[in-house]
C-alpha cells in the first residue's frame, strides 16, 4: 500500500518511523516549509521534515494546500492512502484523492477535546486520562467516524513535553493497526456524537498568562499544559518569567497575603499565595534565558518575602 504522510512536529515522529519501518510504501511526506522560529528568528524546519530527509524519503514542503500544482502533486503520486498526524487542515478538494481515503492520527478520545491542542487542554484541565483516535478525514475539522481508540493513564508528573512523547509512541502503534484494517477491509468507522464534543482550541498568548486569584491547583494544571512550550507566564519585578515547575500546596492556614504575593523563600521552593491554596515553584525561565531551578534564578535575582508576581 502506497502512503502520503503529513506531519509537522516531533509528536508526529514515532508515526513516520513506524511506518517507514512497515512493510507499507511511503511514497512522499509533506511538511510546512522551514520559517523563522525562536528569539534569534532562525530558519527552521519542522520535525517532521528533518526526519523524512534523513530517511531519504521524498519530502514536499508546501506552504498552500489549496494550491492547483499541489494537487497535482498529490495525484502524481497515486496514493492508496493519506496519513495525517499533527499538520494543517485538510482542504476538502484534498481528502478524497487516495483511493482509500484520509485517515488523521488525533491525540483525544474524540469526540473530547477536537482541535488544535487536545494535549494540553487535557493536562490545564487536569483530567487523569486521555488517549488517542483515528479516524476518517471529513471536511468539518476531527468531525470523521472514528476508527480506533487506545486509552492512555496520565501521570501526577506529566507535562506536555512528557505526554506528547508518550503519545506519540502510542499513537505510532494505533496508526499501523489501523491502516492494518483498512487494508485488510476490516476497519470498521464508528460516527461521532456530536452531542458529547468538546474543544481544544489553539493556545493563545493571552492563555499563557497566569492569573494568580484562580486557585493553586489550576495554576500547576496550567503550568503542565504549557510546559516546556508556550509556557506559563509572569512578571516579577518588571520581568516576565515563565514557571515551568510547580507543587501545589492547598492548606492556606489563614493567610494575610494577597494573590501572586511569595510568603515563603527556601533554598530550592518559592511559595506563593493564590486564590486558593498555595503555588510552590520549582523552576522558572527568565526572558532570553534557559530554565533553572529556583535556587539558582535567585543566585541573580533577589527575591524577598512579600514580592508579588503578577502585572
Amino acid at each position: 500500500m502506497n502512503l502520503v504522510f503529513m506531519g509537522n512536529p516531533a509528536f508526529a515522529v514515532p508515526a513516520l518511523e513506524k511506518l517507514a519501518a512497515s512493510d507499507y510504501q511511503i511514497v512522499a511526506v509533506v511538511s510546512n516549509p522551514p520559517k523563522k522560529m525562536g528569539r534569534g528568528k532562525k530558519i527552521r524546519e519542522t520535525a517532521i521534515a528533518i526526519k523524512a530527509k534523513s530517511m531519504g524519503l521524498h519530502v514536499i514542503q508546501e506552504k498552500d494546500l489549496n494550491s492547483s500544482h499541489f494537487k497535482r502533486e498529490l495525484e502524481k503520486l497515486d496514493a492508496d492512502l493519506f496519513v495525517v498526524v499533527a499538520f494543517q487542515i485538510l482542504p476538502t478538494s484534498l481528502i478524497s484523492i487516495p483511493k482509500l481515503g484520509s485517515i488523521n492520527l488525533h491525540g483525544s478520545l474524540l469526540p473530547a477535546y477536537r482541535g488544535a491542542a487536545p494535549i494540553q487542554w487535557a493536562l490545564i484541565n487536569g483530567d487523569e486520562e486521555t488517549g488517542l483516535s483515528t479516524f476518517f478525514i471529513a471536511p468539518k475539522v476531527d468531525t470523521g467516524a472514528v476508527i480506533c481508540q487506545d486509552r492512555l493513564p496520565m501521570r501526577p508528573s506529566d507535562n506536555y513535553g512528557t505526554l506528547s512523547e508518550r503519545m506519540g509512541i502510542l499513537g505510532s502503534i494505533l496508526l499501523v493497526e489501523t491502516i492494518n484494517l483498512i487494508e485488510n477491509g476490516a476497519a470498521t468507522a464508528i460516527k461521532q456524537n456530536d452531542n458529547q464534543a468538546t474543544l481544544a482550541p489553539k493556545i493563545t498568548k493571552d492563555m499563557t498568562i497566569i492569573d494568580w486569584s484562580r486557585p493553586a491547583r489550576e495554576l500547576h494544571n496550567l503550568v503542565r499544559g504549557l510546559t516546556p512550550t508556550p509556557g506559563a507566564a509572569t512578571i516579577i519585578k518588571g520581568k516576565r518569567i515563565k514557571i515551568k515547575e510547580t507543587r501545589v500546596d492547598n492548606d492556606d492556614n489563614g493567610s494575610n497575603y494577597s494573590p501572586g504575593e511569595i510568603t515563603t523563600i527556601k533554598k530550592s521552593i518559592v511559595t506563593v499565595q493564590t486564590g486558593k491554596g498555595h503555588l510552590l515553584i520549582h523552576s522558572v525561565q527568565l526572558e532570553g534565558k534557559k530554565t533553572m531551578d529556583i535556587g539558582s534564578f535567585m543566585n541573580g535575582f533577589a527575591l524577598n518575602i512579600g514580592d508579588r508576581f503578577g502585572n
